[in-house]
C-alpha cells in the first residue's frame, strides 16, 4: 500500500492540472457527467440517487452509447470497460467474470441485479449464469459497476462487488426495432422488439436468438432464445407500477466423443421470472418501492449412460475380469448392471423487498428496508436425494447519507441478513468523501461483508452408482456440513477528478480486501460405507474454510469526452493477493489494463475499438496457467435514415490481435469478424 501512496499524489497533481485546459475546451452547456456517459448520478451504490463525487465508492457506468459502439453480443464482454475484472470462456454458452480473482468456473463472489432482481444463481454451481439473463444488450440504458465489496447494501451475494443493470424505460424505445448479426464460427444473432400503448400504459416485447459454434476445439456450441417483456404503468400521478416477464431457453453441446463419462450430447436449460415493482412518490419527496419477483430455473443433462459396467470396469478402470466377478456378486450387482447418469435440476426462488427513502432535513437522507426471500431447491443427482431443500432468508438495510457543504459527505450503512441455514450476520460500511473543490473529491471507505456459502458447497453428494442395486460406485463430492460463511475486511481510499464541464474524468481506488474463512476443496475419506470402489482410496472431495487471502492493489481509470458519441479512455489495475492456498494466489494477473476508443466521423460513421493486455493467472487452478495476452477489437458503423426508419451497418472484428486462450491453455478463440445490421423505426 505505501508503495502506491506516490501514485495517488501524482493523479491528486494531474487532475490539477488539467483543469484549467479543461475548462476552456470546446463543449455544450457544462452538465454533471458519469465517467461513461451524459448520466449525473449512479444509483447502487447505496441504494440512494447520488453524484459519482458523494458515492461511497469506486463506479463505472457503461452507458448505451458505450454499449452500442462496443458491439458487444453479451453482458459478460462489458465488463472489460471496469478495472479489476477477469474475463474467460469456460464453454461457448458460459462466459466467466469475476473481480479480483478467487474464482475457478464458478463465479461465487459478485452480484449482478437486473432491475432490483438478483440473478445470483449459486443453486448447482456457478452463481452468475449471463447466459440465462434475458434482457437484451439493445434494451439497457445503463450499467452501474460498483468496485468492491457492497454487503452493507445488497447483502452476502455482493461480496467484492456488484453489476447493477438498469433497462430503458418502455415509453423510451423505439416503436419497432431489429438486429441480425452474421459472423465468424457460427456466429448468429436475430433480435426483433416493439413498443406498444396499452390505454395509460406503455409496453416492450424483445424475442432474441444466438448462436455460436463455441470454442475451439470444444464440443460447445449453443443456441440461446430468449423473450423479455416490461410494462409501464402510471396509476397516479404519484403512483406507477413497473412489470417485468422473461424467459430463457438454452440448448448447449457437451462432452468430448471420446470419453465415456462424458460423452458428447445436448443440454436444455430455461429460465422463466415474473416481477412487479410498485412506487409510490410521498408528499415530502420521499418514495416507498415494494418488488416481488418469481423465478424458476431448469437443466436437464443426459449425461453418460454405461450399458455394460462390466466392461468399462474391465477395459476403461482396469479392473480384471475375475475381480469384477467377485465384486458383483459380494455386492449383489446383476450381471447386466449399468449406470444412469443423467442431471435434472430445478430451482424456485420467491422474493420481497419493501424500501423507503426519506429526507431528514436539508442535510442527511436515509434509505431503508427489508425483504424475504424463499428458495427451493432440487436434484436428485446433485444432492443424492428427491425432496426440495428450502433456503430462508430474511434482511433488513439501511444506509444514511450526510452532508457538511461544501467538503464533507458521509456514508453510514449496514445489512442485517439471517438464512435459515448460517444464520444471522451484520454487514456494515462506514465512507467519508472529502470534496477538496468543484472537482476534485478523496474518500475514504471501510466495510466488512459475508458471503452465505451455498446449497451446493454445503450439501452437494453427487453420486454414481449401478442402477437396480443402487451400489453407489463414485462419488465425486460429498456434503461439507456446517461451513461459515465467508469473511471480507475491505479499506479504500480514492481520488476523483471531474472537470469542470463534466467532459472529463480520473478515478483512482487504493484497495485492502482481507478475506477470512474462504473455501476451499479439500480431497478427504468419504462419509459413504462401504468407500466408493472407483474413488482413489475411497476418498472424496469437499469444502472447508481453510483459507484466506489478502488483496492488495490499485485501479486508475480516466475518459475524456468531447460529444455524445466520442470519448478516449482506458484504466489500468495492480493487484497482489496473498495467500495460503496457491490457487487463490495466482487466479488473477499482476497487471491488467484496457484502452478504449470512439469517434464520430462525417457522413454518419463511427469508429470505435480497444486494446488491451491481461496478465498471467489461473482460474484457480495451478497446474493450467493462462499466459499473459493481449485482445484487441474494432468496429465501424455507418448509420443513415429513410423516411422515419434509421438503419446501421456495422462492420467489426473481435480478438484481432490473434487467437485467445482465456480459461485454458488448450482451449483457443480464435478471431471473429461479424457484420450487424440495425433497423429502427
Amino acid at each position: 500500500m505505501a508503495r502506491l501512496l506516490p501514485l495517488l499524489v501524482g493523479v491528486s497533481m494531474l487532475g490539477a492540472s488539467l483543469s484549467p485546459s479543461l475548462a476552456a475546451s470546446p463543449s455544450a452547456a457544462a452538465t454533471e457527467l458519469t465517467i461513461f456517459g451524459d448520466m449525473p448520478v449512479v444509483l447502487s451504490a447505496a441504494r440512494l440517487i447520488q453524484p459519482l463525487d458523494d458515492a461511497p465508492g469506486a463506479v463505472t457506468v457503461i452507458d448505451r452509447q458505450m454499449i452500442e459502439a462496443s458491439g458487444a453480443r453479451d453482458l459478460a464482454e462489458l465488463l472489460k470497460y471496469a478495472p479489476g475484472f477477469q474475463l474467460g470462456r469456460f464453454k461457448g454458452a458460459t462466459p466467466l467474470t469475476t473481480y479480483h480473482g478467487l474464482s475457478d468456473d464458478q463465479s461465487r463472489r459478485m452480484l449482478v441485479r437486473v432491475d432490483g432482481r438478483s440473478a445470483y444463481s449459486p443453486y448447482f454451481g456457478s452463481a452468475i449464469e449471463w447466459a440465462k439473463l434475458s434482457v437484451d444488450i439493445d434494451d439497457i440504458e445503463r450499467i452501474e459497476v460498483f468496485r468492491g465489496s457492497n454487503s452493507a447494501a445488497y447483502g452476502s451475494n455482493a461480496f467484492l462487488g456488484i453489476v447493477d443493470i438498469v433497462t430503458r424505460p418502455a415509453a423510451d424505445t423505439p416503436r419497432f426495432r431489429t438486429r441480425i448479426t452474421e459472423g465468424a464460427n457460427g456466429l448468429q444473432d436475430q433480435m426483433v422488439s416493439v413498443r406498444q400503448r396499452l390505454g395509460d400504459a406503455t409496453a416492450r416485447l424483445t424475442l432474441g436468438q444466438n448462436r455460436s459454434d463455441g470454442t475451439d476445439p470444444n464440443h460447445d456450441s449453443y443456441r440461446n432464445q430468449r423473450i423479455d417483456g416490461r410494462i409501464d404503468w402510471p396509476l397516479s400521478p404519484d403512483d406507477t407500477l413497473e412489470i417485468h416477464l422473461g424467459f430463457v431457453d438454452t440448448r448447449a453441446d457437451e462432452g468430448a466423443a471420446e470419453d465415456i463419462t462424458d460423452p458428447e450430447r445436448s443440454t436444455d436449460s430455461y429460465t422463466g421470472f415474473a416481477q412487479a415493482r410498485w412506487r409510490r412518490q410521498l408528499a415530502s419527496g420521499d418514495e416507498l418501492k415494494l418488488t416481488y419477483f418469481h423465478q424458476e430455473e431448469r437443466y436437464t443433462d443426459p449425461g453418460f449412460r454405461l450399458p455394460s459396467l462390466s466392461s468399462y470396469l474391465i477395459n476403461v478402470a482396469g479392473f480384471s475380469p475375475a475381480a469384477v466377478n467377485a465384486f458383483f456378486v459380494s455386492n449383489g450387482i446383476p450381471a447386466d448392471a449399468y449406470v444412469d447418469g443423467s442431471i435434472n435440476n430445478r430451482a424456485l426462488r420467491d422474493d420481497i423487498e419493501l424500501e423507503h427513502q426519506t429526507l431528514l432535513g436539508e442535510r442527511a437522507r436515509l434509505v431503508w428496508g427489508g425483504g424475504i426471500r424463499n428458495d427451493r431447491v432440487r436434484s436428485e443427482r446433485v444432492f443424492s436425494r428427491d425432496d426440495d431443500i428450502h433456503i430462508r432468508q430474511r434482511r433488513l438495510f439501511a444506509n444514511l447519507e450526510y452532508r457538511l457543504p461544501p467538503m464533507w459527505t458521509f456514508n453510514a450503512g449496514a445489512m442485517i441478513e439471517d438464512t435459515s441455514e448460517t444464520g444471522p450476520r451484520v454487514s456494515p460500511r462506514l465512507a467519508v468523501n472529502l470534496h477538496l473543490n468543484k472537482q476534485l473529491t478523496t474518500r475514504a471507505a471501510v466495510s466488512r461483508g459475508y458471503r452465505n456459502t451455498s446449497p451446493f458447497e454445503r450439501q452437494a453428494d453427487v453420486r454414481y452408482a449401478e442402477a437396480r442395486s443402487g451400489y453407489v460406485l463414485a462419488q465425486t463430492l460429498q456434503p461439507s456440513g456446517d461451513l461459515r460463511p465467508e469473511k471480507v475486511t475491505a479499506h479504500e481510499i480514492g481520488l476523483r477528478f471531474q472537470s469542470t464541464d463534466g467532459f472529463s474524468s480520473i478515478d483512482l481506488r487504493v484497495f485492502n480486501e482481507e478475506i477470512d474463512q474462504l473455501l476451499e476443496r479439500k480431497t478427504t475419506t468419504s462419509n459413504l460405507s462401504p468407500p466408493p470402489p472407483l474413488n482413489s482410496e475411497g476418498d472424496s472431495p469437499l469444502y472447508i474454510n481453510g483459507a484466506s487471502a489478502t488483496i492488495n492493489g490499485a485501479e486508475l481509470s480516466g475518459v475524456y469526452r468531447w460529444g455524445t458519441d466520442a470519448w478516449i479512455g482506458g484504466h489500468y489495475t495492480y493487484t497482489d493477493i496473498d495467500s495460503n492456498v496457491i490457487e487463490a494466489q495466482i487466479s488473477a494477473p499482476r497487471e491488467a489494463f484496457f484502452l478504449f476508443a470512439a469517434t464520430q466521423l462525417p457522413w454518419q460513421w463511427q469508429l470505435s475499438g480497444g486494446w488491451g493486455y491481461m496478465g498471467m493467472m489461473s482460474w484457480y487452478d495451478d497446474d493450467d496457467w493462462i499466459h499473459g495476452y493481449h485482445h484487441a477489437s474494432a468496429r465501424i458503423a455507418k448509420r443513415w435514415r429513410t423516411g422515419n426508419a434509421t438503419a446501421e451497418l456495422a462492420v467489426g472484428m473481435d480478438r484481432i490481435a490473434g487467437a485467445v486462450s482465456d480459461y485454458r491453455p488448450e482451449i483457443s478463440r480464435p478471431p471473429e469478424g461479424y457484420v450487424t445490421l440495425r433497423l429502427t423505426y
